[in-house]
């Protein structure tokens, strides 16, 4: 037993004193000239885009431009820094009530400010709406995570990335929501 546990002892150091040696060529080297292969995944943008939003809660509720039943109940302006463009949110769910916690789906739509015809980017979100401990006239916090499913000039790069949205959301009256302010983040 004891000549055994020695000669596997002896078949690790050798493997290890030549797997280890600097005249092991098995790596290629690398220079500083030669060209790494690049990924043919799909190239995301680099750095994040932002913007802020400001939607007022519509009473009552708007039909969809695209044809579809679900209303819009907040509809406003999304601006990315250089440029202001319009946002709509098509909802799945009527708001709740005022209560300590209100999720949410919906879908948004973004397009030239003016031309509701010419969108730019669609989209899906979920989150909640969170009322606990605060007064109910006092604005409430939200958060939305999504996905960006269709996106045209200029922010065709953006497709397939996902979205976070993180506002609040500022009442009339309990139950009766005036607008949204948020920002909005894509990456």
């Amino acid at each position: 037993m004891y000549r055994l546990i020695l000669m596997f002892l002896v078949i690790v150091a050798m493997t290890i004193f030549l797997g280890c040696s600097e005249n092991n060529t098995t790596a290629p080297e690398i220079n500083q000239n030669d060209q790494v292969p690049v990924s043919l995944a799909k190239a995301k943008p680099s750095a994040n885009l932002i913007g802020t939003i400001n939607c007022p809660f519509n009473y009552p509720p708007l039909p969809d431009p695209g044809g579809s039943e679900l209303p819009i109940f907040w509809k406003g302006t999304i601006d990315f820094g250089e440029d202001i463009y319009g946002l709509y949110f098509i909802s799945y769910d009527a708001p709740r009530e005022y209560s300590q916690a209100s999720p949410f789906y919906e879908e948004f739509v973004i397009h030239e400010e003016n031309n509701e015809e010419n969108v730019l980017m669609i989209g899906w979100n979920s989150g909640v709406v969170t009322n606990a401990n605060n007064p109910p006239n006092d604005p409430s916090k939200f958060l939305a995570n999504g996905k960006i499913t269709e996106a045209y000039e200029p922010f065709e790069e953006w497709q397939d990335c996902n979205v976070h949205i993180r506002g609040l959301v500022y009442w009339i009256d309990v139950g009766f929501p005036e607008k949204a302010v948020a920002t909005f983040r894509i990456n």
